[in-house]
């Protein structure tokens, strides 16, 4: 129960939608070649189906879906901003190993880094670099504790 504006109370209604689960990201791009060949042969990740401007790409147990500006312009029929690299919209992380190692690798195949490996006070150490949009892509790495 909640109070309500003049004091009374208000019961809270169990009608709210459930969500089940994440089941994926998608991600606006501006050239779906260049973001399926940073993702897949950059990062190692397995394309599961490409269509027209639409491609779906596995992530573990969440999938990634990239679609291209003008296709998600049109679904929406609004004009869509692109990111900027002083205001990137949009940060996935990667659990890794080897914060160190990855870093490298994906420096040294192209990826513009931004951040390089540092040991947070959260427990984690994280590096990250950029995709072809601007999207920062955080590798993190458990630490013991």
């Amino acid at each position: 129960m909640r109070l309500g504006g003049a004091g009374q109370l208000l019961r809270e209604r169990d009608t709210r939608m459930k969500l089940e689960i994440l089941d994926y990201v998608v991600l606006v791009v501006a050239d779906l070649d260049q973001s399926l060949s940073f993702y897949t042969e950059t990062l190692g990740l397995k394309l599961q189906h490409r269509a027209d401007e639409y491609a779906q790409i596995g992530a573990g147990t969440t999938r990634l879906s990239l679609y291209t500006r003008d296709a998600m312009q049109k679904t929406l029929g609004v004009v869509l901003d692109a990111p900027s690299l002083s205001a990137p919209s949009f940060e996935l992380g990667f659990k890794v190993s080897d914060c160190d190692a990855a870093f490298s690798e994906l420096v040294a195949a192209g990826a513009p880094a931004v951040t390089r490996p540092t040991t947070r006070s959260w427990g984690q150490r994280t590096a990250y670099v950029r995709d072809p949009d601007g999207n920062l892509i955080e590798l993190a790495q458990d630490l013991p504790r």
